[in-house]
């Protein structure tokens, strides 16, 4: 983890020469003739070339909030290459990334994203609105009422429009924008609504000495921010967002006070003053920096100083300098470098610099995968009997029974996912539990359809198997009936859907149902491919002793580790099973509960430690779930690092996932399934261990050839028990591999032994043709889940780590293409709690 050093203490090469390139933000979109900027200096010189000649060079501000638009002298067209650099008086830098301008249309073939006015609400006498979803260099506009009141030619995004006339009460506001005079949809219409004076006091952060961007924050969306240094008059500007930085002509000394007041309506006061001094410099501090990987190219900053130079020393050498959240260096990050963050600001300079070690593996926060914003979005309920529930879908227009949009319509047929709730209340409408969901899936592209099962409920169709059953039956008779909408004429599905990417998702005993439902399709044309289960029971195996074995499809499972109804966390049995498409994935969610899930379901019945809030659950379903029916079914396939833990989505509470995960085609070393027991792997090879007990059980429960009743799934695995520091398991493979380029993923926990431990972990080795062996500890690339409190029982579950090879090359003489053996060290000081592993895979 960072840790912070006095600068005064370490030695460091400064070269006042090198500086970072810029990061040229892709993609760039034909007819466009901007291209956008971070990480740059403040006040640098930035140059654009495209193909191979310098095209528009220009002047900048501060990296912060949202880059720089540089203008070019003409518009772009499709297969141009473009990359940038800065300069600044003293420095030139090397050219930054390239990207090569692309039709918009390869994007988003229905057409230019919807526009997202955000943040919501607006206020009578706003004026300042933010527009976000939009294609950088695209045109946007502000509608009050069907009359243009704001409007951006050549738009960053998100943008700011400055609204004329200011808002009145009750307007009706939509955004729209358009490239290449291709229009996107209209965004959702807000309405303008009277703000509850008075109005806050404002805000500001740490302002320090040297500074000239400073952040004045809790302000009223749309309004007008006046601002006085030392009681001088420094002007009014408009502010949408909650917050404004504000540039300044010169360095704020130390001492200064600043002082600023915001209105919206001039009929209204203003709001009381808000007001901070600069602090000196000695106060200024180490910025924040995310953990850091090796083979990174570049570090990501989690917290800094507005407008603050920021510059990264390698080994005590400079190798970065700029500014903004991300600083490219001029070097890959290897293994056992010392990485010294520090920052300044004019001539003052932080006292302390941030240190950091690399790890194998630290994921980055990315984007959110649920944020795919395309469409308007229509719903209806439908209903024939029994078969019912509502249905959510891309649309021309927000509304009930609104008509399908026409041009996703024309790019071709839409993939369909059907939600089945689990037994509840029949009072209660269980089926619009899922709205949120749906609509998020609609907004991509998606029709989303959500079964009402109120007529299953228990004891209507009895319980157990029979009840699954019956779930199946309404599923598929919704299934059937979304056929014959788009088989008939004149409906608003006609020829619209592609039932052969179908997905599933189900809850509870719905999740039970959507994993039997592949078993029993017989319905032409309907091809499952991707299956959710969240929360799931699963009736067979405890009333009819019977494994099931989901296959054909990929599938993903959520499971509540504090579920006070399947405490079982029956899920992991269909994970265990499960032999994939392409993948398979299970998110094992602490701090999590079986209702929360499911807006209707109001009763917090979770157990063991305090759950998170309930839109916190429903953010783990959206953004995992998005993230697995894009992959699946929309062919976005980048998303799947979100999966394997090579990426952080944002929106999510990240830090309470445990992920567990596998790709069909992968190199099994050893599952433990094979006959022959623990002295023999999957591969055939012989294993050998020293100073430890090793032995092979069934990870699951109700099993007499269980290791204990802490484990809940249904495979069998290894566990290790050691009493003595340094103890060795040893894995042999046939023949020997070349892992360049490769990674070795494990599923790892420790096993509940009736008392918490604080250092859990283990070490991975790679031993080589010649006997050299490299070490990697678990450390560096994750943490080894603990078991979960559960009060019903404590729980072991197991979650797979990733060991890149890179993280191996640590010793010249280690030939990471002959790898004869894979190897665990115990090496956490004894006595300490047996370590449960399985699934020993090499993965490309």
């Amino acid at each position: 983890m960072p840790d912070s050093i006095p600068r005064k203490e370490v030695d460091l090469k400064e070269d006042p020469k090198l500086i970072s390139p810029p990061i040229l933000v892709g993609p760039a979109y034909a007819c466009s003739n901007r291209v956008k900027v971070i990480s740059f200096i403040p006040f640098a010189t930035i140059e654009i070339e495209l193909n191979g000649a310098i095209s528009a060079t220009q002047p900048v501000g501060f990296p912060e909030p949202n880059g720089a638009l540089i203008i070019l002298p003409a518009a772009l067209v499709g297969g141009e290459v473009i990359r940038a650099r800065q300069k600044t008086a003293n420095a030139l830098s090397g050219w930054s990334n390239t990207i090569v301008a692309i039709s918009h249309l390869q994007d988003y073939p229905a057409g230019p994203p919807r526009p997202e006015i955000a943040p919501a609400p607006l206020y009578e006498c706003g004026s300042r609105t933010g527009v976000g979803n939009l294609l950088v260099g695209a045109n946007v506009w502000i509608t009050a009422n069907g009359s243009e009141v704001g409007r951006v030619n050549g738009c960053n995004s998100p943008q700011g429009v400055n609204v004329t006339p200011d808002y009145s009460l009750n307007q009706d506001v939509v955004a729209q924008s358009d490239l290449c005079n291709d229009k996107s949809p209209l965004s959702k219409l807000e309405i303008t609504k009277g703000y509850p004076y008075p109005l806050p006091v404002v805000g500001f952060d740490q302002v320090f000495e040297g500074s000239q961007q400073i952040r004045i924050t809790n302000i009223a969306n749309g309004a007008r921010v006046n601002l006085r240094i030392n009681g001088n008059n420094m002007g009014t500007s408009a502010c949408w967002g909650g917050s404004l930085l504000w540039g300044l002509g010169s360095p704020l000394a130390a001492g200064a006070v600043l002082e600023a007041t915001q209105r919206l309506c001039s009929s209204q006061p203003p709001s009381n003053p808000g007001g901070t001094k600069v602090e000196p410099c000695g106060s200024l501090p180490a910025p924040i920096v995310y953990p850091v990987q090796v083979g990174a190219t570049s570090i990501t900053l989690a917290s800094q100083v507005w407008g603050a130079i920021v510059k990264v020393y390698v080994n005590n050498v400079k190798v970065g300098q700029g500014s903004g959240s991300v600083i490219p260096l001029t070097v890959t990050i290897k293994w056992n470098d010392v990485i010294l963050v520090g920052q300044e600001i004019g001539n003052c300079k932080s006292a302390f610099l941030t240190r950091l070690t690399p790890l194998c593996v630290a994921p980055l926060p990315s984007f959110n995968p649920a944020g795919l914003n395309l469409f308007p979005v229509g719903w209806m309920e439908y209903a024939q009997g029994d078969t019912k529930g509502s249905v959510y879908y891309p649309a021309q227009a927000d509304g009930q029974n609104a008509a399908f949009n026409k041009r996703l319509a024309q790019v071709g047929k839409t993939p369909i996912v059907f939600m089945a709730h689990g037994n509840h209340d029949s009072a209660d409408p269980s089926y619009l539990g899922y709205d949120y969901f749906q609509y998020q899936l609609a907004r991509m592209g998606f029709v989303a359809v959500s079964v009402d099962c109120n007529a299953v409920n228990w004891p209507n169709s009895g319980g157990g198997v029979a009840n699954i059953e019956a779930r199946v039956d309404l599923i598929l008779s919704s299934m059937q009936f979304f056929i014959d909408q788009n088989n008939t004429a004149g409906t608003t599905f006609t020829s619209k859907i592609d039932f052969g990417r179908t997905g599933l998702m189900g809850h509870s005993r719905g999740g039970d149902a959507v994993v039997m439902l592949p078993e029993v399709i017989a319905l032409p044309g309907v091809v499952i491919k991707a299956v959710l289960p969240l929360a799931p029971t699963d009736f067979r195996f405890y009333i009819l002793d019977a494994d099931i074995n989901p296959r054909k499809m990929d599938l993903m499972t959520i499971l509540p580790a504090g579920d006070g109804d399947v405490w079982s966390n029956d899920g992991a049995r269909f994970y265990d099973r499960c032999v994939p498409l392409v993948f398979k994935s299970q998110l094992y969610v602490f701090n999590t509960n079986h209702n929360f899930f499911n807006r209707q379901w109001l009763l917090d019945e979770g157990a063991g430690p305090a759950r998170m809030l309930r839109t916190e659950h429903e953010d783990i379903l959206s953004v995992y779930g998005c993230t697995f029916f894009r992959k699946v079914l929309m062919g976005h396939n980048s998303l799947l690092s979100f999966l394997t833990w090579h990426q952080l989505p944002l929106g999510a509470r990240t830090d309470k996932v445990h992920l567990s995960f596998q790709l069909k085609k992968a190199l099994t070393v050893d599952d433990h399934q094979q006959r022959g027991g623990i002295a023999t792997n999957t591969m055939g090879q012989p294993t050998s261990f020293a100073s430890l007990v090793a032995a092979e059980f069934a990870f699951t429960q109700n099993d007499p050839a269980s290791f204990d009743d802490s484990f809940f799934g249904n495979s069998i695995g290894m566990v290790l028990k050691y009493e003595k520091q340094n103890a060795t398991f040893t894995s042999n493979l046939k023949p020997v591999q070349d892992l360049n380029k490769k990674e070795v993923w494990i599923r790892v926990a420790e096993v509940y032994t009736g008392s918490d431990h604080i250092d859990t972990g283990f070490q991975l080795g790679l031993t080589d043709t010649g006997g050299v062996t490299i070490w990697v500890d678990s450390n560096a690339v994750g943490t080894v889940p603990d078991p979960y409190p559960h009060p019903s029982k404590f729980k072991t579950m197991l979650k797979t780590l990733r060991f890149p090879a890179s993280c191996f090359a640590q010793n010249r003489r280690f030939r990471i293409n002959q790898v004869k053996a894979i190897k665990i060290r115990c090496n956490r000081p004894a006595p300490h709690p047996p370590l449960a592993f399985d699934d020993l895979q090499i993965v490309t």
